[in-house]
């Protein structure tokens, strides 16, 4: 088990949950990506005006992804762009009623793969394994390569 690669099933791991929120998501004609987005959006947005560039953070995408998910997200009426009182050249991010309601939709979804993937795992070992992923991610960020 030791030498067992880690990032082999982290990798498997990360593709499987993809993939079950995906076709989960599916039936509300979004992407898992376009869903993520929306979560961000509202839960992050309570407290403070959320910008593509937020978006680029929290997802690691490029700005020419974000950009082209965001437009394809107005386009489907999930999201406008309003300029700030402060600076008319930034668009925060506000999700229109139909997001809003088909957040709600997801949420039940959402809920059940998560507790379908902690099923059999005690609380415990859930925040062990949060605590070492949070390091391993913090390790490979500060990777100098």
């Amino acid at each position: 088990m030791e030498d067992e690669e880690i990032g082999k099933y982290v990798h498997m791991l990360s593709r499987q949950l993809k993939m079950k929120l995906d076709s989960v998501i599916a039936k509300y004609g979004i992407t898992g990506t376009q869903a993520g987005i929306i979560r961000f959006i509202y839960d992050k947005s309570k407290n403070k005006d959320i910008f593509a560039k937020d978006i680029e953070e929290e997802f690691e995408i490029k700005g020419a992804s974000v950009a082209g998910i965001l437009q394809l997200m107005e386009k489907k009426e999930l999201i406008t762009r309003l300029p700030v009182d402060n600076d008319a050249r930034f668009k925060k991010l506000v999700l229109t009623e139909k997001a809003l309601n088909l957040r709600k939709e997801m949420e039940f979804d959402f809920n059940e793969v998560e507790k379908n993937m902690k099923k059999g795992i005690t609380k415990k070992d859930i925040n062990i394994f949060l605590k070492l992923i949070k390091k391993m991610l913090n390790n490979i960020s500060s990777l100098k390569v």
